[in-house]
């Protein structure tokens, strides 16, 4: 009686919070990696869509609660490009390997300068997306600010 009466309990009280809310910044297990995503929408209790930062909205896909990893706290270096990304990408990786990172102009912890809204920012590499594309992070400011840019907006290192 005691343990039913617990069950139902803890089955109305996990029922009525979500665990994820819509603009949070997550990490979501995909092709064996996990990437730093936004929830852009709730589709029920146990299903959200997610955006994976950096990539393009169509790989924006609907996701359960499994897969999603956790809440990202501070700087994330996300993984290199899934297998069937970078084939569409067009960026080359050694056969077998979907884990080989793309090559890139810059690395992780490089020092640049990057073009945002018409002026010139300080910033760090903090990830590679693809040969072209970086996740810098704003020296002096909040991670917040961290972004994903093409690397015609950086400019040679300082």
């Amino acid at each position: 009686m005691f343990r039913g009466w617990l069950f139902a309990l803890l089955l109305v009280i996990s029922g009525c919070s979500d665990p994820y809310r819509v603009g949070e910044y997550v990490l979501v297990e995909w092709d064996g990696h996990d990437y730093p995503a936004y929830i852009v929408e709730a589709k029920s209790r146990t299903r959200y869509r997610v955006h994976y930062e950096g990539y393009d909205s169509r790989w924006d896909e609907d996701v359960t609660l499994d897969r999603i990893k956790g809440r990202v706290e501070g700087p994330v270096s996300p993984p290199p490009p899934p297998e069937k990304v970078a084939r569409a990408a067009g960026i080359a990786a050694p056969k077998g390997s979907s884990s080989a990172g793309p090559v890139a102009t810059y690395k992780i912890g490089d020092r640049v300068r990057v073009s945002w809204r018409g002026s010139i920012y300080p910033a760090t590499i903090v990830g590679v997306i693809a040969a072209d594309r970086y996740v810098v992070h704003y020296d002096g400011h909040e991670v917040a600010w961290d972004e994903t840019v093409h690397i015609d907006r950086i400019f040679n290192a300082r």
